[in-house]
């Protein structure tokens, strides 16, 4: 490999780097994974689709999700699917499980409603969920299993707290040392 195309290649992964750690450092650019209680293995992960690793299937695409953004109260993501096949991406807000249809997939498990469903070839961008903490996203249900994951975390942005003008900590000091003050003189 030449200087030129491993510069390339550093600039290219550092701007990822970048991207991957920018406007929500709270999650990272494909979730963080959080398992489940089912003893369900999936073959792949977000972050494999993402990068078209799923083994067995290096360099095909496979559907994923990305964090778009996040606001208090709220998780924006993106979801692609360019492979063959439809796929359905299922959701859980603040790890309220949903639905009572019994999983093909994960068994023990409910299909979660409110997922985003892809028709193969397409992609939905800028889809909003209200959540307090986080909202998880599964791949279990579609056309083919090698693309299965396990639900990855995007969380909100957390509560800043409001500051308060810089002198109005010594008004409010000033104000109870003064009613301090009135009282003991009615004494």
């Amino acid at each position: 490999m030449g200087y030129l195309t491993r510069f390339k290649a550093l600039v290219v992964g550092a701007i990822l780097a970048v991207s991957m750690t920018g406007a929500a450092s709270a999650a990272t650019i494909t979730g963080d994974p959080q398992g489940n209680s089912f003893g369900w293995t999936p073959n792949s992960t977000n972050a494999l689709n993402y990068a078209m690793l799923v083994p067995g299937r290096e360099g095909q695409t496979a559907p994923y999700v990305l964090f778009n953004s996040n606001a208090v109260g709220s998780v924006t993501l993106d979801f692609y699917n360019f492979a063959p096949g439809g796929t359905y991406f299922e959701t859980r807000i603040d790890g309220i499980a949903t639905g009572t249809t019994a999983h093909p997939v994960v068994i023990g498990d409910t299909i979660h409603s409110g997922g985003t469903s892809l028709a193969s070839g397409t992609s939905l961008l800028g889809k909003t969920f209200n959540a307090t903490n986080y909202v998880d996203i599964r791949l279990a249900l579609g056309g083919e299993r090698d693309w299965d994951f396990d639900w990855v975390r995007f969380e909100t942005a957390p509560a800043t707290p409001v500051p308060l003008p810089a002198g109005l900590p010594l008004l409010l000091g000033g104000l109870g040392m003064l009613g301090f003050v009135k009282r003991r003189r009615k004494t």
